[in-house]
């Protein structure tokens, strides 16, 4: 009887374990896969910032704001150094770190990258309705 029991046991032990390798490797995957469109905006930011860098050494000829140019520059630079910040920082070593460590700081880095993505979406549509208004000039 007690060797039935140790092996049910260690048998939910194991299985335990694997439920948590797969809970972590699903949400590594999850912040992966949104990196790869965090990505995508900061492409696009970047195309923008190029676009507003040549309106700004043309804007006194072409009559526009310098400044708000400048703002909206500044705005897509933030975003972008936020997600190479991010990128530095984010490990997928997990030595030596429990379940539940690990699982917190997927958890953490999840929250983090959503930020960014949300201050690189914001930059990037700032900065195209500028553009697309100037355009329409």
């Amino acid at each position: 009887m007690k060797k039935i029991l140790t092996i049910a046991v260690i048998a939910l032990t194991l299985s335990a374990c694997n439920d948590n390798k797969k809970q972590e490797k699903a949400l590594q995957q999850q912040i992966l896969d949104f990196h790869d469109k965090v990505m995508g905006d900061d492409e696009k930011a970047m195309v923008n910032k190029m676009k507003l860098d040549t309106l700004i050494h043309k804007a006194d000829s072409l009559k526009t704001d310098k400044q708000q140019l400048s703002q909206l520059s500044t705005q897509l630079i933030k975003a972008d150094d936020a997600m190479s910040d991010w990128m530095k920082g984010f490990s997928l070593d997990y030595t030596g770190k429990s379940h539940d460590e690990i699982m917190t700081y997927l958890q953490q880095q999840q929250v983090k990258v959503k930020q960014v993505d949300s201050m690189l979406v914001d930059a990037t549509t700032a900065s195209a309705a500028y553009l697309d208004k100037i355009k329409k000039k």
